[in-house]
């Protein structure tokens, strides 16, 4: 299957952030997530499914416990099952594509 960029459809998490869902199975779900200022709090939260993190563009800083990970375009994270992990935007503009499996099923 093909998923063109002119059909996503993205949607607002908050003022500063939105996700569009690219595409999603019964395992597995792909989603860009696109931030637009730069922020300096973070939350952590958890969840029970596993998480790949690709940086398409920008820069971010991402904590996962006690550590902190500087990352750019090109970089990539895994973050396992109900590990506590979350960001902060360095660069507006920055974008991310996250997988997760099994999906996320509160995105849908």
């Amino acid at each position: 299957m093909i998923y063109y960029k002119k059909n996503q459809v993205f949607e607002a998490v908050d003022e500063n952030t939105e996700r569009c869902v690219v595409t999603h199975s019964d395992e597995i779900m792909a989603v860009r997530v696109r931030f637009k200022e730069a922020t300096s709090d973070v939350e952590l939260h958890q969840h029970v499914e596993e998480q790949v993190t690709y940086v398409v563009r920008g820069k971010l800083k991402f904590f996962e416990n006690e550590k902190e990970y500087l990352v750019e375009a090109g970089d990539m994270l895994r973050f396992a099952p109900n590990v506590p992990h979350g960001c902060i935007v360095l660069e507006p503009d920055s974008e991310v594509l996250d997988t997760f499996t099994p999906i996320r099923k509160d995105f849908l």
